[in-house]
C-alpha cells in the first residue's frame, strides 16, 4: 500500500517563483511521487554546513535565474552504472530544466557509449559507422589515456561517422550551438569534421584541455560528425567524449558513468580533471562506492583514500565549486546476502565531507538503511541483483534527488528570507 506524494515548493520557495514571473507560473507539483512507508522523507535533503560558501554561491546562481533569466548553471554527475544508465540522472535534469519557465539550459558532456559496444541512455540517439577499439577506466590496464568519461573509443578505419540526435526525449527540445569534442589533439591533426560544413562559424583547437571547439552559425539538434584519417594515421582518433552546449539560460547537466567502475576507476583518468575544468561546472556530484563495496573483502582504510584523493584532486582542479557526494543505495552480495558494507562507506563519506566541506546526499538512510533493497525488490522498484534498479526504481531516485535538493534550497532561502520578501515588495 503506498499514496501519492507530490512534490511542492515550500513557502520561501514558492514566494521566490512568484515574485520573479518569467511571463509563466511555476509547476507548482512537478510531478507525484509515490509514497512508501519503508522510504525515510523525512531525512530527504542535502547534508551540509549552512555556512558553506560554495554552496551559498551555487544557490545564489539558482535564486539569480529566476529573478533574472540571465544566469547559467553548469552540473557534472560522476559514477558507474546507475550513471550511465541516465535514467534518474536524467529525471533530475529533467526537473531541474522545467520545473520554472527558461530553466532549459542545454544537453552537456557525455561519451556515445554505442561506439564502446555498451548500454546507452535512451534520450539520445547515437548512431555510427567505422571500426573502433575501446579502452575503459575499469580495466587494470587501459591501452589508452582516459578523461572524465572514463571510457576511450579509438577508431581503428581510414574514415567513420558519428550522429547523434539530442532532441530524442521529445519531453525537451534539446538543441546547441556549440560543440566541444574532446580526443587526443596534441597527437592527432586530422579535425573531426561537422556536417555540413556550412554549420560551422568558427573552429578553436584547446590543446591544454584536449578539445577542439566548434562555433555554429545557428542553433541545431542533430550532430554529425565525420573523421578522415587515411591509411598510414601514426596516432589514430582517439574520442574522449562530446560536449552540446548553447549561451541560452539555465541549467546543464552532464552525466557520466561507467558499468562496473570503482574508485579506482577514476584514478586512473590522467585527463579527468582537466577535461572537468573545461565544462566550467557550477556543481559536481560524485556517485562511486556501490562495486567498492560489492565484496566480502571490503578495505574501508583503502576506500577512504581513494575517496579523499578523488575529491581532492576534483577540489583542486576546480576549488569554487559546489561538491556533493552521494551514499550508495543498500544492496545484496551475490543477489543473496545483506550487504554491511555500505552503512560503512556511509561513515567514511561523512567523516570525509565533513572534514572537507563537501555536502552529502545520505541515500542509504533515505530508501530505508540496511535490508531496505529487500522492500524496494519487493514493490517492484529493483531487480533481481538487489543492487540496481528497474526503470521505476530509477525514476524514484531521482525524484527523492531533487526532492533533496528543493528541501535543502528552502533552507538556503530560510537564512535569506529578508531579502527574499523586500524583492517581493
Amino acid at each position: 500500500m503506498r499514496n501519492s506524494l507530490p512534490i511542492q515548493f515550500h513557502g520561501l520557495i514558492l514566494l521566490l517563483l512568484l515574485a520573479f514571473p518569467a511571463g509563466a507560473q511555476p509547476k507548482l507539483y512537478p510531478f507525484l511521487m509515490p509514497g512508501y512507508g519503508f522510504i525515510r522523507y523525512d531525512l530527504n535533503q542535502f547534508e551540509l554546513d549552512e555556512s558553506n560558501q560554495s554552496y551559498q554561491q551555487l544557490f545564489s546562481k539558482f535564486d539569480q535565474l529566476i529573478r533574472t533569466g540571465s544566469n547559467h548553471i553548469n552540473i557534472v554527475h560522476i559514477g558507474g552504472s546507475h550513471i550511465q544508465a541516465d535514467i534518474y540522472t536524467h529525471r533530475m535534469r529533467q526537473q531541474l530544466q522545467s520545473f520554472y519557465p527558461g530553466f532549459l539550459g542545454g544537453r552537456g558532456f557525455f561519451f556515445p557509449y554505442p561506439l564502446a559496444g555498451t548500454n546507452s541512455p535512451d534520450n539520445l540517439k547515437i548512431t555510427y559507422t567505422g571500426h573502433w577499439v575501446t579502452s575503459k577506466n575499469t580495466q587494470s590496464n587501459p591501452a589508452n589515456i582516459l578523461g572524465l568519461s572514463g571510457i576511450t573509443s579509438v577508431m581503428s578505419d581510414t574514415a567513420a561517422t558519428l550522429q547523434i540526435i539530442a532532441r530524442f526525449d521529445t519531453a525537451q527540445h534539446y538543441d546547441f550551438s556549440r560543440v566541444k569534442i574532446f580526443y587526443n589533439t596534441a597527437v592527432n591533426s586530422r579535425l573531426p569534421e561537422i556536417v555540413p560544413a556550412h554549420l560551422v562559424k568558427d573552429c578553436v583547437i584547446n590543446d591544454s584541455s584536449g578539445y577542439v571547439q566548434y562555433d555554429l552559425v545557428h542553433a541545431i539538434d542533430t550532430l554529425t560528425l565525420y573523421v578522415h584519417q587515411g591509411d598510414s594515421a601514426h596516432a589514430p582518433f582517439q574520442l574522449q567524449g562530446i560536449s552540446l552546449e548553447t549561451d541560452d539560460p539555465g541549467v546543464t547537466y552532464s552525466s557520466v558513468g561507467v558499468n562496473g567502475a570503482r574508485l579506482s576507476s577514476y584514478l586512473r583518468c590522467e585527463l579527468l580533471v582537466t577535461q572537468l575544468k573545461a565544462l566550467e561546472p557550477d556543481w559536481i556530484i560524485v556517485s562511486i562506492g556501490t562495486n567498492d563495496g560489492n565484496t566480502r573483502q571490503f578495505n574501508a582504510g583503502l576506500f577512504r583514500s581513494e575517496y579523499t584523493t578523488l575529491l581532492s584532486n576534483i577540489r583542486k582542479a576546480m576549488p569554487e565549486a559546489a561538491i556533493l557526494i552521494t551514499v550508495p543505495n543498500d544492496s545484496y552480495l551475490f543477489k543473496r546476502y545483506i550487504n554491511r558494507n555500505t552503512a560503512t562507506m556511509r561513515e567514511i563519506i561523512f567523516d570525509i565531507a565533513r572534514s572537507n566541506g563537501y555536502g552529502v546526499w545520505d541515500f542509504y538512510s533515505v530508501m530505508g538503511g540496511l535490508n531496505s533493497a529487500a522492500s524496494w525488490y519487493s514493490n517492484g522498484l529493483m531487480s533481481k541483483d538487489h543492487i540496481h534498479f528497474n526503470k521505476p526504481g530509477y525514476l524514484l531516485n531521482g525524484d527523492l534527488f531533487f526532492n533533496a535538493f528543493l528541501n535543502t534550497w528552502e533552507k538556503h532561502l530560510t537564512n535569506n528570507t529578508a531579502e527574499v520578501i523586500t524583492l517581493k515588495k
